[in-house]
């Protein structure tokens, strides 16, 4: 009897592991690894751009499971591992990813920003009209950006006493687009593109003439206007759909900060002013702008609230870590108290415009879940390839200048010194490749990997239709060789 209920045992086993498993949502996914997935159009957006698309021949679905194998399966494996690795217990990790939350809702094409634009502004003839009458010339700008009032008022007394703009804007401009060329803006500007406090003032100036310090969106602007061209104006009827779509675009960016304005007062936003002295010691000056050192910050302020709002804060920790993290052009020195000011709305602008969608409900939006799910894996997979696969890999001078020696005909037999930096990160990222394909081997064996077979067999059906029809149009149609151009005589 025992034999018997052992067999049985044995026979539900195979049974069980026989089982066909399949895809999370099999109308859209290609490939699931363990609940993470590969989404259709995640998959085409990359093998569009692939060689192997643009590569003779028909598309099949064992190329296809190739494709999948070869860029995401061995990443999605790896995930999974650092995730039972208890990846998202780790505090850094929870951080990013409530970001990444916070992007997912307020970002352009996130769901808050389509609910409070779903109305599309409407523009009138007259106001059409209106914005063709001032289009009468352009202007042709250099500025300074600034995020000080005093020091924006210093540098203004400067230039009326004779300083040159464009030394000023050069040493002192926080705009990285134009400071090295004097503050000075490519090509000329029309009415209607920019914003109302900066019009206002630019198309009324004479060419020469520089503005006072003008405040707009957290910034204070100093213009000089170098020409006011003629702008040579077809009839009303000819130029009437651009006015309408410029008048259109201006009501559209004047109801979004009227929301985001809204929002302060709404969600009861209060900036922690006390809090500044520690931002101001701990500041530390780098190029025009500059960092925070951590180290200065004392460990019992890490977590007190610098910013609170109607259901969530920023502590001053918080508000470190996202400013050393940003790039340098989004960043303001922290010297005066309006700067630090200014500095901390705008940064936390996208936590209450969150705050604001969790309250529409909009986190349980179709759109909500795709993009977080798309920003998570992405995300997921820079901290699981850091975690295991790049801070396991290793190379000695030993290993450099053995490289190096291989390798020398390819660099030119250029000295060592000069391109160690070169030869340090391709030899870190071949040994990571090669580290990676032998821990990818062992997860196979750990994690499921289930294809979706009767879709890629679709996709490849239509892939082949599209290489058909881009081969029938004679834009896609290889171009004639060219022959040679005869020399000219002398």
């Amino acid at each position: 009897m025992k034999y018997l209920i052992g067999a049985l045992a044995i026979m539900i086993l195979v049974m069980t592991g026989c089982q066909k498993k399949e895809v999370k949502n099999p109308k859209t996914d290609l490939a699931d690894v363990n609940g993470i997935t590969l989404d259709k159009t995640l998959f085409l957006s990359s093998y569009q751009r692939s060689k192997e698309f643009r590569s003779p021949g028909e598309v099949t679905p064992e190329k296809i499971k190739k494709f999948i194998d070869d860029y995401f399966i061995g990443d999605f494996l790896i995930i999974n591992e650092a995730l039972a690795q208890g990846l998202e217990n780790d505090s850094l990790v929870k951080s990013q990813l409530q970001n990444l939350k916070v992007t997912a809702m307020t970002g352009m094409n996130g769901p808050l920003y389509a609910k409070i634009m779903s109305a599309p502004a409407t523009v009138s003839d007259a106001e059409a009209m209106a914005l063709y009458k001032k289009s009468d010339h352009g202007v042709k700008i250099a500025y300074i950006r600034l995020s000080s009032k005093r020091q924006a008022d210093s540098i203004y007394q400067a230039l009326r006493h004779g300083a040159k703009f464009a030394e000023m804007a050069r040493k002192h401009s926080l705009d990285i687009q134009t400071f090295q060329k004097g503050g000075e803006v490519q090509g000329v500007l029309y009415p209607g593109l920019l914003p109302e406090d900066l019009e206002k003032v630019m198309f009324h100036m004479r060419a020469g003439q520089i503005s006072q310090p003008i405040f707009t969106s957290g910034w204070y602007y100093i213009i000089k206007v170098n020409a006011t061209p003629k702008m040579h104006l077809k009839s009303f009827t000819e130029e009437k759909a651009g006015m309408i779509k410029k008048v259109k675009q201006a009501k559209e960016n004047q109801h979004r900060n009227a929301y985001i304005d809204s929002l302060f007062i709404r969600y009861h936003y209060q900036v922690h002013k006390d809090l500044f002295p520690v931002l101001r010691k701990a500041f530390v000056p780098v190029e025009r702008v500059g960092k925070i050192d951590e180290t200065k910050i004392p460990h019992d302020m890490w977590n007190k609230p610098l910013v609170t709002f109607d259901g969530g804060q920023i502590s001053l920790g918080q508000f470190v870590s996202i400013y050393n993290k940003s790039n340098f052009g989004s960043r303001v020195p922290l010297r005066e108290d309006d700067e630090i000011e200014n500095h901390i709305k705008a940064m936390a602008v996208p936590f209450i415009m969150y705050q604001d969608g969790l309250k529409m409900g909009l986190q349980d939006s179709t759109q909500f879940k795709a993009l977080y799910a798309r920003y998570r894996l992405s995300q997921l997979e820079r901290d699981a390839m850091q975690r295991l696969v790049y801070s396991q890999v290793k190379v000695n001078d030993e290993d450099l200048k053995a490289y190096y020696e291989q390798h020398k005909a390819e660099m030119r037999n250029q000295p060592f010194e000069r391109v160690k930096d070169y030869i340090t990160n391709r030899l870190m990222a071949e040994k990571a490749n090669e580290y990676k394909k032998t821990l990818v081997a062992k997860l196979r064996n750990k994690f499921d990997v289930v294809y979706n077979e009767p879709l890629i067999a679709q996709v490849a059906d239509s892939l082949n239709k599209m290489k058909a029809a881009m081969a029938r149009s004679p834009r896609f149609r290889a171009p004639m060789p060219q022959m040679p151009q005869m020399q000219k005589r002398k």
